[in-house]
């Protein structure tokens, strides 16, 4: 009787475990998609006060984030607080950090025609790849990654020469996978998925007026008060 209790009690144990983990997996899962909601920031109104606060409310938010972890690993807060950490993430900067980061720099240095195909490869590419990866394999998850963040690019830079248009595609992808699949411990690949692309694509930019080549236009434009 002793022994069935303590089965009985072990297996429910497993079970609120690995119900746990499910819910963990699936709340980075949202956490990540709804993140392209971001892109919306060039929605923002062309006016001093919003301008004043694009500049100066995404460093914020980030060095609060970033305070929060700091308090954590020095063991002020408890690892508790901070849901759908992984295991390896109890001993370093949550993965949340260096999404925010990567989407910080993008926002802030680099061009939205750089910045928004990053920021889709992060917050819709990567789940989609980690999904296909838990259910197939590392190859079909890369190839079709690779497609779908080729894709985000082809998005944002149509109207480009359709030779640069095939080369920036074939480039952010590529460069987004490859940030995707490199894994460090002290640099996550919500960070590489989305710097590493803008870095290749970054030289790329700087160089097209040299070549003769124009820039594309933007997709997205402040809103209007239509007063």
């Amino acid at each position: 009787m002793i022994k069935k209790n303590i089965i009985k009690n072990i297996n429910y144990t497993k079970n609120k475990i690995k119900s746990l983990d499910f819910d963990a997996h699936w709340y980075r899962r949202v956490f990540h998609t709804f993140g392209a909601a971001l892109v919306l920031y060039y929605m923002l109104p062309d006016i001093d006060w919003i301008n004043t606060l694009k500049i100066y409310a995404p460093p914020i938010l980030v060095v609060f984030a970033l305070s929060l972890e700091i308090l954590r690993l020095n063991g002020h807060l408890s690892s508790n607080h901070f849901f759908g950490l992984r295991m390896y993430e109890q001993k370093r900067l949550g993965s949340y950090v260096f999404f925010a980061v990567g989407i910080l720099i993008l926002l802030m240095f680099f061009p939205q025609q750089i910045a928004i195909p990053c920021i889709l490869c992060a917050c819709l590419g990567d789940p989609i790849i980690g999904e296909l990866r838990n259910r197939s394999n590392k190859r079909y998850a890369n190839s079709i990654g690779f497609i779908i963040c080729m894709f985000f690019f082809m998005i944002v830079w149509h109207k480009s020469n359709i030779y640069l248009l095939f080369l920036i595609s074939i480039i952010g992808g590529f460069g987004a996978i490859i940030g995707e699949t490199k894994k460090f411990w002290w640099l996550d690949d919500d960070f590489m998925i989305q710097i590493l692309p803008a870095i290749l694509i970054g030289i790329i930019w700087i160089l097209m007026p040299y070549i003769g080549l124009s820039y594309p236009d933007i997709i997205i434009h402040p809103f209007r008060w239509p007063w």
